[in-house]
């Protein structure tokens, strides 16, 4: 390698430290993050995925983890930065994609493309960002990769299925993942005439494959959630193609696709390197049947194939007659396209950490809080299913009821996320009309009427206050002295000041420093 080259080629990997060193302390927390760590929480809890509260996703990540958790929770008990602290693994898991992205350039093509496939695959935004993040999606690719080194290098076949197995117990994208893998390896052996698998080694694969989510499926179905598990990744995932009208699009197109990769497959099969065509085959296949056939497309689902894509981008460069600038050139507009997708390296985190903060301070262990997601990570939610776009999507349909009202009043859940558009309609009535802002979330209340008339929906201790404190005046008939158990209905408050603004507070969260009239936007 030229020694210009290489000095452009370090700089890079350099300077994608520097940014991935700022970025980790600064960039956003994603609500997926939030919903994955309040999962990982709940095993830490005692609770039981799937069975106890909702999860979509396979539940391998969140077991493992959740010793972590348990350890930071252990010794600095339940702490408002906690999703930075999580983050830490995640920066292993890049290392890993990125040392397989060297690994599988350097035996497709030569130590060169395989430098070069490491640092445009780091310094590439989507995995760039994606990575960063505390969610599924990363170990699934790691283990991805793994694999993908484990079957160049010649590893044991059990070893493979093993690996496999896990990816699998992380996210069931795995099957279309495998699926794409088996059909290029079938067209490498019929096109090419290359490869013949061995039944024993066929055989032990399947074994290392079956053994983690065997033993998982065991685990949950002794636990009595093997029917929740089955429920939640399989038929609620599936029950979104019931309300999108517009799946017929891709299935309608994939006879084309298939037709043009098989094509070009064939176009292609006079090679001298057996596995280039083999992983130039796996990302068609995997992309058409994924463009034709999955309900809910997302970046995240071409995480596996960027380290591939990054291999046959390096060689396709390298190829050129000045790779150097070209190489450069895609370098800054990485770096470019992070600065504008991390709003512009500003630090993004606040929000997440001040919302922590307040409901660590506004509720204590035990009590629960309606978030959207799992946002507050440490306390259960009253309403089972996360509010996220699937279930949004079913809500609207008729197929999931919205019972949010009826179980924060039979779970006295006194403390709600703020308002935004993702509560469901019914949901979102209810609760701006029965809890009052107070910062990044809300507490049961209602701001009183003139004549002093009110009404509680979600029975509890409340005060009667104004911007200046509590207030001074007859409840329900009788002197007011301070907090009083309230039960669902219509209350009156004869206000003693005429015409002062007035509200009724649940009386924990006034008593721990919140109010409607004085709104907590900052840390304290």
């Amino acid at each position: 390698m030229p020694k210009q080259e290489r000095i452009l080629l370090w700089s890079t990997a350099a300077g994608t430290l520097v940014l991935r060193a700022l970025l980790f302390f600064r960039y956003r927390f994603d609500a997926d993050e939030q919903h994955h760590l309040h999962v990982v929480w709940g095993w830490t809890d005692g609770l039981v995925q799937y069975r106890d509260y909702f999860d979509n996703h396979a539940p391998l990540f969140h077991l493992s983890m959740a010793p972590l958790l348990w350890l930071l929770t252990a010794a600095g008990g339940e702490r408002p930065d906690v999703l930075l602290w999580m983050r830490a693994p995640m920066l292993l898991l890049f290392a890993v994609v990125v040392w397989g992205a060297y690994e599988l350039g350097r035996r497709l093509y030569d130590e060169r493309i395989g430098l070069w496939a490491a640092a445009l695959l780091a310094l590439f935004p989507p995995f760039f960002l994606k990575s960063l993040e505390l969610r599924t999606d990363n170990l699934w690719n790691a283990l991805w990769i793994l694999a993908l080194v484990g079957v160049v290098r010649g590893w044991r076949p059990f070893a493979i299925g093993l690996i496999l197995g896990c990816a699998l117990a992380v996210s069931l994208k795995t099957i279309l993942l495998i699926a794409s893998t088996a059909v290029a390896a079938a067209l490498v052996a019929f096109f090419v005439n290359g490869w013949r698998p061995k039944a024993r080694a066929l055989v032990a694969g399947l074994l290392g494959f079956a053994m983690v989510p065997a033993a998982l499926a065991a685990f949950f179905a002794a636990s009595g959630a093997w029917d929740a598990l089955v429920y939640c990744n399989i038929t609620f995932n599936g029950a979104l193609a019931r309300t999108r009208d517009n799946l017929w699009v891709g299935r309608a197109i994939f006879p084309f696709t298939a037709a043009g990769l098989l094509w070009l497959a064939w176009r292609f099969r006079h090679t001298a390197h057996p596995w280039r065509y083999f992983f130039a085959v796996t990302i068609g296949v995997y992309t058409v049947t994924l463009a034709g056939f999955w309900i809910l497309i997302s970046p995240r689902d071409f995480l596996p194939l960027m380290p591939l894509g990054a291999i046959f981008a390096a060689a396709a460069i390298a190829s050129l007659r000045e790779p150097l600038r070209v190489f450069g050139t895609a370098a800054l507009l990485c770096v470019v396209a992070l600065w504008y997708y991390a709003d512009h390296f500003a630090d993004k985190t606040a929000w997440h950490t001040t919302m922590m903060e307040q409901a660590l301070r506004l509720t204590h262990p035990g009590e629960p809080i309606l978030d959207l997601k799992g946002e507050t990570i440490y306390r259960r939610r009253p309403f089972y299913y996360a509010f996220e776009y699937i279930t949004r999507a079913q809500m609207a349909h008729g197929m999931i009821r919205d019972t949010v009202a009826a179980d924060v009043v039979r779970t006295r859940t006194h403390v709600a996320q703020a308002d935004g558009p993702m509560w469901p309609p019914q949901a979102r009535a209810f609760l701006s009309e029965n809890f009052l802002n107070v910062g990044r979330l809300r507490a049961s209340g209602q701001a009183l009427q003139t004549d002093g008339s009110f009404t509680i929906a979600v029975p509890g201790e409340y005060v009667v206050i104004s911007e200046f404190g509590e207030a001074h005046g007859t409840l329900d008939g009788s002197p007011y002295t301070g907090a009083r158990s309230l039960a669902p209905g219509a209350h009156r408050f004869q206000r003693a000041v005429p015409g002062q603004a007035l509200a009724v507070l649940w009386a924990p969260a006034f008593q721990r420093g919140h109010s409607p009239f004085h709104l907590r936007d900052t840390t304290f």
